[in-house]
């Protein structure tokens, strides 16, 4: 009575580890040698499986750079994160929960970060994914505002709304990114970061930053 619904549990696993074999490969082909240039053969032979596979599953390279984008955004840690800001009355924490979170995304996703910006601009359809994935986070970055708003925590004359734009800045992919390619380290780039969100949403310095 037990065997059918086993079976199909290691179907559903078999299939979820083949997306994200799929998915991998895709990702550290288009990182190194850029989305145009990589086809669904090549994304194939690397994940191990037949091209159709690769067709089933995502439909077209679009179809991978939407999973690839819907991966980074659905992980669970981000939910906790959002959770975990909710239930605190510590504006400062929930400045270090959002600086921690968006950077640890972002350096476990850099390489399809890099496929997103590099190519919004000339496909029209990777553009729209990027404006996905950029309302999206600006959706999260409100919920964090709307609580530091909420506790009185924002500086004075600074609305929730206008202090998502401050944390979109900031903590957008393309800053994250940027300060790697000037040579800051992940560390180096949360401390600083987190010093300029404390004074420019709380109005407060954390004497973090020492700019070594």
């Amino acid at each position: 009575m037990t065997s059918r619904p086993y079976r199909s549990a290691v179907r559903d696993q078999a299939a979820a580890a083949t997306r994200a074999a799929i998915l991998d490969a895709a990702e550290a082909l288009f990182a190194q040698d850029g989305y145009a240039r990589v086809t669904i053969g090549r994304i194939a032979q690397e994940a191990g499986v037949s091209p159709n596979t690769v067709y089933v599953a995502f439909g077209t390279k679009l179809g991978l750079v939407r999973g690839l984008t819907e991966r980074a955004s659905g992980e669970d840690s981000i939910q906790e994160t959002l959770a975990a800001i909710a239930a605190s009355d510590d504006a400062h924490e929930i400045v270090d929960l959002t600086v921690g979170s968006t950077g640890d995304v972002v350096h476990r996703h850099s390489r399809l970060m890099t496929v997103l910006i590099a190519n919004a601009s000339a496909d029209p359809e990777i553009g729209a994914t990027f404006e996905g994935t950029e309302r999206l986070l600006r959706e999260r970055f409100g919920l964090i505002t709307a609580r530091l708003e909420t506790l009185g925590a924002l500086r004075e004359g600074l609305s929730a709304e206008r202090a998502t734009d401050v944390l979109a800045y900031y903590l957008s992919p393309e800053s994250w990114l940027r300060l790697g390619t000037i040579g800051w380290d992940p560390e180096t780039r949360r401390t600083w970061l987190r010093e300029q969100l404390v004074f420019a949403l709380l109005g407060a310095r954390s004497g973090a930053w020492s700019g070594a």
